[in-house]
């Protein structure tokens, strides 16, 4: 009964988040195709200082994801990540480690090398969450650029989901970290003992 509850409380939660989300995107698009219509400048023509910000905007972004790949890739993150255990496993198991390592409660009969890989690579793949970033920031650009309802619509979407997965992609990672520091490596414990 109890972890139904839980259960329950939980989808409750996530609701009470993406139903807001929602609205925000689809009042975003509202607004925006509005305000297009009434300036005259849905046609595509935006004033020269958006023009300006979204190219701007366009290389911003796009400099910030190549330059996270570039430090993703000489950090040994990516590496890190191709040759982890995890890979071997089918991903069913693998979220259910990641479920386990996110709760804080592994199961009884539970392998702590392949939890400890897990959580390391949850907290690995947050990083990945400042490519995303790049990408909305580019298309922000874009809509900037081309003052569209199609465009706005597209960014509207796209920074919804791309706000979303930065905020769980660094909360799994802080969850991580608490998991790493509640069940350490066997020889670090014997040498804190």
């Amino acid at each position: 009964m109890e972890m139904v509850t839980s259960s329950q409380s939980r989808n409750r939660r996530r609701l009470m988040l993406v139903v807001p989300l929602l609205i925000l995107a689809a009042a975003i698009i509202v607004g925006a195709v509005v305000v297009g219509r009434d300036t005259g400048i849905v046609g595509g023509d935006p004033p020269a200082w958006a023009a300006a910000l979204g190219g701007v905007l366009q290389l911003g972004g796009l400099a910030l994801t190549i330059a996270t790949l570039v430090w993703l890739v000489r950090s040994g993150r990516f590496r890190a990540d191709r040759e982890s255990l995890l890979r071997r496993l089918h991903p069913s198991d693998t979220r259910s480690l990641q479920q386990q390592v996110r709760r804080g409660a592994p199961q009884d009969d539970a392998d702590f090398g392949l939890l400890r890989a897990a959580a390391r690579t949850m907290i690995n793949q947050s990083w990945y969450s400042m490519v995303l970033l790049g990408f909305v920031i580019s298309s922000f650009g874009q809509v900037l650029l081309k003052f569209t309802p199609l465009f706005t619509g597209l960014f509207a979407v796209m920074a919804t989901l791309g706000v979303g997965a930065v905020a769980f992609s660094f909360r799994d990672a802080s969850r991580a970290k608490a998991f790493l520091c509640a069940h350490p490596e066997p020889e670090e414990q014997e040498s804190h003992d």
